[in-house]
């Protein structure tokens, strides 16, 4: 019985050779290169997710040089691509992604440039807090706070500066697609 004790009372104050200083959570538990994954609803793909690297890391999944394709009505809305992303498993930002680092998105009529940008899914809206650049043509309008659909038809931002031309600018193109709920 003293033995059993001994050893029950030694292991629980060692710490495993090579573990790190981080809390069991934190520790990827696996990495994997040329990552692959998509996200449906009702049978439908709603977005794509392929990366060079990823790590599992629990509640989400940590990729390296992701591409994220965006579907509204099983057609590509947007392409997306950045240096780091997470794709979030679960609680209030589950299927979510947030992309940081260089992040470029080319969608059928307009390109989008920020440092960090996140795919809200359950609103199905793109979200960038930083600056973001947004190019139609030869306009090109720069803010914060961007809010906007997948096919960034429909955009929203704060601290506006911009340069834009008729030729490349619809009016009205708002009553199609709200940003916001109704």
């Amino acid at each position: 019985m003293c033995v059993l004790l001994c050893i029950t009372c030694c292991k629980s104050s060692e710490t495993p050779v090579g573990a790190p200083d981080e809390g069991v959570e934190t520790v990827p538990k696996q990495k994997l290169d040329r990552f692959s994954t998509q996200h449906t609803e009702a049978g439908i793909v709603k977005w794509t997710l392929i990366g060079d690297t990823s790590t599992f890391h629990g509640s989400y999944i940590e990729v390296e040089n992701p591409t994220v394709q965006i579907f509204e009505d099983g057609v590509v809305s947007i392409t997306i691509n950045s240096q780091k992303g997470k794709q979030f498993l679960n609680g209030t930002q589950k299927d979510n992604l947030h992309l940081t680092g260089n992040v470029v998105g080319v969608s059928k009529e307009s390109k989008l440039f920020t440092e960090v940008l996140h795919w809200r899914n359950l609103a199905g809206r793109l979200y960038a807090p930083e600056e973001a650049t947004l190019v139609r043509g030869s306009s090109t309008w720069v803010g914060t706070e961007l809010l906007a659909n997948p096919a960034l038809e429909t955009v929203k931002m704060k601290n506006n500066r911009f340069t834009l031309y008729p030729k490349d600018e619809r009016t009205h193109e708002y009553h199609k697609n709200p940003i916001e709920p109704k």
